[in-house]
C-alpha cells in the first residue's frame, strides 16, 4: 500500500507504519577448526574421493565402519593413525584413496520394454477387479470387444555401460527388446531412468532403490492431492541399505526422516496443495544428500549421488498409453478427460489408484529378465568393487596424491579450502616419503613428520636409523622456509623408532610417528583452536611413550646421538627400565640456538600463518577506515584471536604498518607478527662434589 502524502490541510492521520531500529548485523560464528588438523589418506569402505573435514562419529558415517576395523581388508597404517586421532577428539583431513582398478560406482539402469498389440479384455467386479471363475481364472470378454489395442510392458534392470572407463549415464538410447507378437511385432526396450551410487566400492552393491506404485488399497494410500489437484499419479520411491549380498535389506530414511518419498515423473511438477517440489528429478537426491552446507554440519552422502530420468522416453510412454486407454474410461479410472492427465497414468504398475487394472495396458513380471516393482522388492545396483589394495599401491596412491602440494594452480594452495596443517608419516616406504615431503613446499602453514620406519621392511638397527634420517633431511631441506630472509627447512621433524601397538588388533610394527600424532591431537586437536593446558608432551609425563611396547631402539651412543640430533632425528630414549620417551621434539632446523628447532614453536608459527592470512582476508576491500584505523583494528584482530590458544607458551605481538611502498600503492599494508618463544632445552651439565661431613658441621 502507498503511504499517503499531505498534499494540503485537510484532517487525516498519515500512517507510516513501524520502522525497526532493533536490529544488529549478526557476526557469523566460524568454523570450528583445530591448530593440529592432519591430512591422512586412507582405502575406506565408501565415502568421497574429495578432501573431507571429518571428526567422531561422522568418520564411520561418511566412509564405513567396516573401514576403521583393522581386520578388514582396507585398513593399514594409516587406518590406524586415523583411528588414533580421532580417538582424541581431533577433526581429520580424509583423502580416500582409489585403486586403479577399481570399478566406477554401481549404478542401476531400468527399462521398460514395451510391446504395443492387441489386449484381451475380461469382465469386472463391481469394484473395478477383473471377474475370476472358480478355478481363480480371469473370465475373459468375448465377441465384439474382446480385445482392444494397447501394450505389454516389462520392467527390466541392468547397469549403467562403461567402455574403456566412460560412462554411458544419461545417454542410453532405445533398443530392440525381446517382447514379440505374432512373427512381426518386436517390442522396443526404453531406457527409463539411471542411478548412481554416491562413490566407488564393492559396497555399492548392497545399495538398492524401490519404487512402487501405491493404491487406495495400500498399507498407506495414495495421495489423493496428487491426483485431484496435481494431475499426476502419487509414485513412491525408497532407498534401501545392506551390510552384504546375502543380508536383509535395510530402508535408509531420507534427511528428514522419512521412510520413503512421494514423487511424480512429471518434470518441473509443484505439489498445490503444500506448495512444493514433487518431481523425482527435483527432490530425489537432495532428500538423502547434503553436500558443503554453510552451517557446517558434516556432509551426508546420499545411498545414491546421481539420477537421470529420461524425460523425453517418459512422456512419449505416457501420452501413447495415455491416448490407448482413453476409450475404456470408466468409473473406476482416474482419468476424466481433462487437459494434462496423461501423467496420471501408472506406467509402474498398472492400475489405477483405485487398484482396478487398466484394460489396455498390461505389467508382465514374469517374462524373461522381468523385474517386479513393489514396495518389498528392492532393485539392486551392480557393477561395484574395491580394486585390489595392499600397502605397496597404497604408497604410490599416496605418491601421487601429494604432487599436488607442489603445484601452485592448484586449489591446496589455499589454507581456507584446505586447513589442513600436518601430515604425520604413518609408515610409507621411502619413494613415497619423498613425496610426502612436498606438503611443506608452497604453503607456509603446514608441517610434516616423517618417520624413519616403513611397513614394508623390517623394523631397523641403530645405524639403519641414522642413515634413513640422512635421506629423509636431504627430502625436507629442498623446501627451505624462506628464500627471502634466507631462513632454512623448519616445518619437518624426523622420527625414528618402531614398535607394537599395544592392545591392537592390528599387530604387525608401526612407527611412533603414531604415539607422537596422538600426543599432538591431545594437546593440539581440540575444535576451539587452542591447546590444552595440562596435555603437554614436552616434559614427563606426557612425554613418556603409552601406547607401543616392544621398540627397536632406545640406545644410541654419544657419537651416534650427536651425529643423529645434526641430522634432524628425534631420538628415543629409556626413562626408565621399562619405559621409554621423547626427550625432545626437534625440527630439522640446524641452528640449536634458535627457537625455530622446536616442534611446538614451529606448530605455533604454522598457526600465526593461518591468521594472518585470515587477517587479510578479514580487512581485503575495506574502503572506510583510515591507515592508523586499519593499521589499529588489524593489530587487534591478531591479538584477539592469539590471546590463550597456546596454553601460555609465548608473547605474541602483531605490528601493522603502512610503509612507503604500501602509502605508494594505495592499496597493501605489511603485518608483521612477532612469536617471543622459549628455546629448546636438552643439555643438562652434572656435577658432583664431595665434601667431609665435618665440613657441613662447621658451616652450622
Amino acid at each position: 500500500m502507498t503511504t499517503a502524502q499531505i498534499v494540503n490541510g485537510a484532517p487525516m492521520t498519515i500512517m507510516q507504519g513501524t520502522q525497526d531500529l532493533s536490529t544488529q548485523q549478526v557476526t557469523p560464528t566460524p568454523e570450528q577448526i583445530p591448530q593440529h588438523l592432519p591430512l591422512i589418506p586412507l582405502y575406506t569402505q565408501k565415502g568421497p574421493l574429495t578432501t573431507e573435514l571429518v571428526s567422531g562419529a561422522d568418520l564411520q558415517t561418511i566412509y564405513g565402519a567396516d573401514s576403521f576395523d583393522l581386520r578388514k581388508k582396507w585398513a593399514n597404517h594409516a587406518t590406524v593413525l586415523a583411528s588414533t586421532v580421532n580417538g582424541q577428539g581431533n577433526a581429520i583431513q580424509v583423502r580416500r584413496m582409489q585403486p586403479a582398478d577399481a570399478n566406477p560406482p554401481a549404478s542401476l539402469r531400468l527399462w521398460l520394454d514395451v510391446l504395443a498389440t492387441d489386449i484381451q479384455q475380461y469382465e469386472r467386479n463391481t469394484d473395478g477387479s477383473f471377474k475370476t471363475d472358480t478355478n481363480g481364472a480371469k473370465v475373459a470378454v468375448t465377441g465384439n470387444g474382446a480385445t482392444m489395442p494397447g501394450f505389454v510392458a516389462k520392467w527390466v534392470l541392468s547397469e549403467v555401460s562403461y567402455t574403456n572407463g566412460a560412462s554411458d549415464f544419461g545417454t542410453a538410447t532405445q533398443m530392440a527388446g525381446d517382447q514379440t507378437s505374432g512373427t512381426s511385432t518386436t517390442s522396443t526396450r526404453f531406457p527409463i531412468l539411471d542411478l548412481q551410487v554416491s562413490s566407488f566400492g564393492e559396497y555399492g552393491n548392497n545399495c538398492g532403490l524401490r519404487l512402487w506404485a501405491p493404491t487406495v488399497n495400500s498399507s498407506t494410500p495414495a495421495n489423493p492431492n496428487f491426483i485431484e489437484d496435481d494431475l499426476v499419479y502419487p509414485f513412491r520411491v525408497a532407498c534401501v541399505q545392506r551390510s552384504a549380498s546375502n543380508a536383509t535389506g535395510k530402508v535408509a530414511a531420507s534427511i528428514a526422516g522419512s521412510q520413503s518419498l512421494e514423487v511424480t515423473f512429471k518434470p518441473n511438477t509443484i505439489n498445490v496443495a503444500l506448495d512444493n517440489q514433487i518431481s523425482i528429478q527435483d527432490i530425489f537426491i537432495s532428500s538423502y544428500q547434503s553436500l558443503n552446507d554453510p552451517s557446517g554440519v558434516a556432509d551426508i552422502f546420499g545411498t545414491f549421488g546421481k539420477l537421470h530420468v529420461y524425460d523425453s522416453n517418459v512422456a512419449e510412454l505416457v501420452g501413447e498409453f495415455y491416448a490407448a486407454e482413453t476409450p475404456a474410461i470408466n468409473q473406476f479410472s482416474d482419468f476424466t478427460g481433462a487437459d494434462g492427465e496423461e501423467w496420471l497414468f501408472n506406467f509402474v504398475s498398472g492400475v489405477s489408484s483405485q487398484g482396478a487394472p487398466y484394460s489396455t495396458f498390461q505389467i508382465d513380471s514374469e517374462g524373461t529378465d522381468a523385474a517386479y516393482l513393489g514396495e518389498s522388492t528392492t532393485l539392486w545396483a551392480a557393477g561395484g568393487s574395491d580394486g585390489t589394495m595392499n600397502d605397496t599401491l597404497f604408497a604410490g596412491l599416496v605418491s601421487d596424491f601429494m604432487s599436488i602440494y607442489s603445484d601452485l594452480t592448484n586449489p591446496v594452495q589455499d589454507m581456507v579450502l584446505a586447513p589442513e596443517s600436518i601430515f604425520w608419516d604413518s609408515g610409507y616406504p621411502l619413494t613415497a616419503k619423498k613425496a610426502i615431503a612436498q606438503f611443506i613446499s608452497q604453503r607456509k602453514d603446514t608441517f610434516v613428520a616423517l618417520s624413519t620406519f616403513s611397513t614394508l621392511s623390517p623394523p631397523l638397527t641403530a645405524e639403519e636409523e641414522s642413515s634413513m634420517a640422512i635421506a629423509l633431511k636431504a627430502y625436507l631441506q629442498q623446501f627451505p622456509e624462506s628464500d627471502y630472509f634466507g631462513t632454512p627447512t623448519m616445518r619437518g621433524m624426523i622420527v625414528p623408532g618402531s614398535g607394537t601397538l599395544t592392545g591392537s588388533q592390528y599387530t604387525k610394527p608401526l612407527p611412533l610417528t603414531i604415539e607422537l600424532a596422538s600426543k599432538a591431537a591431545g594437546y593440539m586437536g581440540a575444535s576451539n583452536g587452542k591447546w590444552k593446558s595440562g596435555n603437554a608432551f614436552d616434559t614427563t609425563p606426557g612425554s613418556e611413550i603409552d601406547l607401543f611396547s616392544d621398540l627397536n631402539c632406545v640406545f644410541w651412543p654419544a657419537k651416534v646421538r650427536n651425529v643423529d640430533w645434526t641430522n634432524g632425528m628425534v631420538g628415543v630414549e629409556a626413562f626408565e627400565r621399562r619405559k621409554a620417551y621423547f626427550p625432545a621434539l626437534k625440527t630439522i632446523y640446524d641452528n640449536d640456538t634458535s627457537v625455530l628447532n622446536s616442534f611446538f614453536n614451529a606448530m605455533a608459527i604454522c598457526q600465526l600463518e593461518k591468521i594472518g592470512d585470515k587477517a587479510r582476508r578479514t580487512f581485503s576491500g575495506d574502503t572506510k577506515r583510515t591507515s592508523a584505523q586499519l593499521i589499529k583494528d588489524i593489530n587487534k584482530y591478531v591479538t584477539d584471536r592469539v590471546s590463550g590458544i597456546f596454553d601460555n607458551r609465548f608473547t605474541i605481538v602483531p605490528t601493522t604498518t603502512i610503509t612507503g611502498a604500501d602509502a605508494q600503492r594505495g592499496y597493501s599494508w605489511t603485518l608483521v607478527i612477532a612469536i617471543y618463544a622459549p628455546n629448546l632445552r636438552t643439555v643438562g651439565t652434572l656435577a658432583i662434589q664431595s665434601y667431609r661431613l665435618d665440613a657441613l658441621s662447621s658451616s652450622n
